[in-house]
């Protein structure tokens, strides 16, 4: 038999998933498919299951999403909150930075992009810092990482004066390694515009391909490796995101240009340049 159930809570593909999986455990369901688009969640079992199953499996998994039968509404439904520690700040924000460092005062949704406004953490200094995860905050962890979900960032769940600091640090100790290596590799790939290349008068084309690849590798496996990271987790885990669409992207782009220099005779004429070397795409 089948049964259709109203899903809360939902905000991203990881949820569904997480959702679906979860669904999929409950004792006796033969299979549970959840849609995002529509919240609604098919389930298919050998004999009815009460609707308070569920519930509970929902609930034991950390309480962030709820269901109910069609027509019964939200209220009455709503994902079990967890029990305030008084932990935070009372000043919200939201966690993708739409609007910048702009906080609120008041719980609600971001009014650019609809998510909801998380809290900050109290400032204060604790040795036992827990972190988790903006979008999906039933994960927690005990040390600093991604999101095995969605591949976000984990922050603290509780106060560490200096955690947001050194994120930002490090970030931007990446950002300007990425910028002195990358903006050489701009300068020389957009050299073949103009006319008379004046780099080519110095080295042939094939010399300033290599100096380009070079210049990438700091970049590629330093600097921005971390996408690379969590665009292969989100294809591991199949929880597609935007880590996705950079990792596949920019790393296409780079294995072409290698290959396209290591191998030059695997392609054809017309990839190739009037010198005879294959067109690259490191700046990519």
């Amino acid at each position: 038999m089948k049964h259709t159930y109203d899903i809360h809570g939902m905000t991203c593909n990881g949820c569904r998933a997480h959702v679906e999986n979860t669904l999929n455990a409950v004792e006796g369901v033969k299979k549970a498919s959840v849609d995002l688009e529509k919240s609604k969640a098919i389930v298919e079992s050998e004999k009815h299951i009460p609707i308070a199953t569920f519930k509970k499996a929902l609930e034991d998994d950390g309480g962030a999403y709820g269901i109910s039968v069609p027509g019964d509404g939200h209220q009455h439904h709503r994902p079990k909150k967890q029990k305030s520690e008084n932990t935070g700040s009372g000043t919200f924000y939201c966690p993708m930075h739409c609007e910048g460092d702009k906080t609120y005062d008041q719980p609600g949704d971001c009014p650019v992009c609809g998510m909801d406004l998380v809290e900050e953490a109290k400032m204060t200094p604790h040795n036992g810092t827990q972190y988790t995860c903006p979008m999906h905050p039933e994960i927690v962890e005990e040390e600093p990482g991604d999101c095995p979900i969605c591949g976000m960032e984990l922050v603290p769940k509780e106060a560490d004066v200096s955690a947001e600091q050194k994120s930002y640090d490090r970030l931007l100790k990446k950002f300007w390694i990425s910028l002195a290596f990358t903006l050489p590799i701009f300068i020389i790939a957009m050299s073949e515009m103009i006319p008379n290349n004046p780099l080519y008068s110095l080295w042939d084309i094939k010399y300033w391909n290599w100096i380009q690849l070079g210049l990438s590798i700091p970049v590629v496996f330093y600097a921005t490796w971390m996408f690379f990271e969590r665009a292969y987790r989100s294809v591991k885990t199949w929880n597609l995101n935007m880590f996705t669409l950079i990792g596949i992207g920019s790393g296409i782009a780079w294995l072409f240009s290698v290959f396209g220099m290591l191998f030059p005779d695997i392609f054809p004429p017309q990839f190739k340049t009037h010198t005879g070397t294959v067109h690259v795409y490191f700046e990519a």
